[in-house]
């Protein structure tokens, strides 16, 4: 392999382990040009209908393989590995594993954000509240109550899996996100792996205290969980330890956080009010709030945004998010087969949904409503179901594509109605990232929707970079330039941007917000007894 040559700059690397996809790529730090990458499909378990799992060791493979495959292309491109300086994870956030610090292995399967098992049990927690209020613990984690975070979650594990709850009594448990189990293997595991996670992994669990940046001792004792068995809290961006084996061994892992800070930092919303939307898996809408907590009263959600280090300044954002976007696409593929791939229907290729749903004027009234799992921001409704309505007999597929498309522009149309209420002004423009936003008709109809300029990224990437963003800002790595009190990361490079900007009638637009709220209310409640 060739030598680094003198001035050439240095390369950072970022995984994203998200819900439909593992992804790893090196980037050129002075232009944030993906060098290599390399893209694994993951594989979801569907035990039971509601129940989301993955093999905890597939998901180790295809982080392992992936690391392995760019460092063979960096090669094959005559490249010096030397270059790349540093690795950052970002990761679909609340997916857990629990497994034993004595063997390595899960005690059970990772348990999937959307998950929706423990529904029953979110209800009787609700329950005992007073008014059953979502929002009795707001004020402490920034989220409210659902069968999503670890309220229930957890809970449900110590009492389906009895080896977990003895290796708690024995002190060999550890419980983790996907981003501490990827941590604690690459760095040797069994051999001196480390057991940290960042602010933002461990504050969307619910068992954080916004207020200590850490875990609350009086929360979890509340719901039964113990705490201790939880990793160490630690900024996004620090060095965690060093690549143990493989093509990386000795690259320090310097970034960690969950997928959506990772994308809001990978649009360089380093700005108060700046905000961007990915339309990836699920839908996600991140404004950044600066170092103020905004707590929100139109359900959304109040999280860390990133943290340049231990003695640095927490910066926040306020966030939603939906589900369908990609998840429905793989849906219409897979379970309806309404499709042949996912290409087709515009999560990796915009062509054939563009084809199918521009080929009609409209939806003809269908209003398609993706609540598999329930609706989350900013209705929170977990007994929520999907629903297809206003159809005739001259619906067609192409309708149908098409009302999948407009809602996944609808949800992100009510988050930014609460985001708006809660800041107390108007958001300008809306930065997009995520698999979908290849598509053209997509990012069209979202500027109608919300009325709002949309600005598509040229750097497709920005998750995965923005972990790399964070790693290679580090105090030890430097490879980015950071502000003096530490509240923003400098590129030496601006991101080209695809700007759509809104065409709609706002009277068109007034009837569509109508007929979509009809729509919502027709989807509440369906599961309920």
């Amino acid at each position: 392999m060739a030598s680094p040559s003198e001035g050439e700059p240095p390369l950072v690397c970022g995984i994203d382990q998200g819900t439909s996809n593992t992804k790893v790529c090196i980037f050129d730090s002075s232009c944030g040009e993906v060098i290599a990458s390399h893209s694994i499909e993951t594989k979801r378990i569907e035990p039971k209908e509601g129940w989301t799992e993955m093999d905890p060791f597939y998901v180790m493979e295809t982080v392992v393989n992936g690391l392995e495959s760019v460092a063979q292309k960096l090669k094959d491109k005559n490249i010096a590995f030397e270059r790349v300086k540093c690795l950052g994870i970002t990761n679909q956030m609340l997916t857990f594993i629990p497994w034993s610090k004595k063997t390595g292995k899960p005690f059970y399967n990772a348990i999937e954000w959307c998950d929706i098992r423990t529904h029953d049990e979110n209800e009787r927690e609700l329950d005992k509240l007073p008014g059953r209020n979502k929002d009795h613990f707001r004020k402490t984690t920034g989220l409210p109550l659902s069968s999503i975070f670890w309220y229930t979650k957890i809970p449900w594990i110590l009492a389906n899996v009895p080896e977990v709850k003895e290796a708690i009594e024995e002190g060999t448990c550890y419980i983790g996100t996907i981003n501490t189990w990827i941590l604690w293997n690459l760095t040797g595991g069994l051999d001196g792996g480390q057991y940290l996670t960042d602010i933002t992994n461990g504050q969307i669990t619910g068992m954080f205290n916004l207020e200590t940046n850490n875990w609350d001792p009086e929360l979890c004792s509340y719901f039964g969980i113990p705490h201790h068995v939880f990793p160490e809290v630690r900024s996004t961006s620090e060095i965690y330890g060093y690549v143990k084996n493989g093509a990386f061994a000795g690259v320090p892992i310097s970034g960690m956080l969950g997928d959506q800070m990772a994308g809001t930092v990978g649009q360089l919303c380093f700005k108060q009010g700046q905000s961007k939307c990915t339309y990836g898996t699920a839908g996600c809408l991140n404004i950044n709030t600066g170092t103020k907590t905004v707590y929100s009263t139109c359900g959304m959600m109040t999280s860390p945004l990133f943290q340049l280090g231990k003695s640095a300044p927490v910066l926040y954002t306020l966030w939603g998010v939906v589900e369908g976007c990609g998840q429905l696409m793989r849906w219409l593929r897979d379970n309806l087969q309404i499709v042949k791939s996912a290409n087709e229907i515009g999560e990796l290729n915009s062509d054939f949904v563009e084809t199918l749903a521009a080929s009609v004027d409209s939806s003809h009234d269908c209003f398609f409503v993706p609540a598999f799992g329930g609706l989350l921001c900013p209705y929170w409704e977990d007994d929520a179901r999907g629903t297809i309505v206003g159809m005739t007999g001259y619906t067609r597929r192409e309708h149908i594509c098409r009302a999948a498309l407009e809602s996944s522009c609808f949800m992100v149309k009510d988050m930014m109605k609460g985001v708006e209420s809660d800041i107390g002004f108007s958001i300008p423009e809306l930065y997009v990232d995520g698999g979908m936003t290849v598509n053209n008709l997509l990012l069209q109809i979202q500027a109608d929707f919300i009325n709002k300029t949309g600005a598509r990224s040229s750097l497709t990437e920005s998750t995965s970079f923005g972990a790399a963003l964070m790693a290679g800002s580090a105090e030890g790595v430097d490879v980015f330039l950071v502000s003096p009190d530490r509240t923003k990361c400098d590129v030496n490079f601006s991101i080209p941007t695809t700007i759509f900007k809104p065409s709609m009638d706002d009277n068109d637009r007034q009837r569509l917000f109508k007929r979509w709220d009809k729509a919502i209310e027709k989807a509440k409640h369906w599961a309920s007894d």
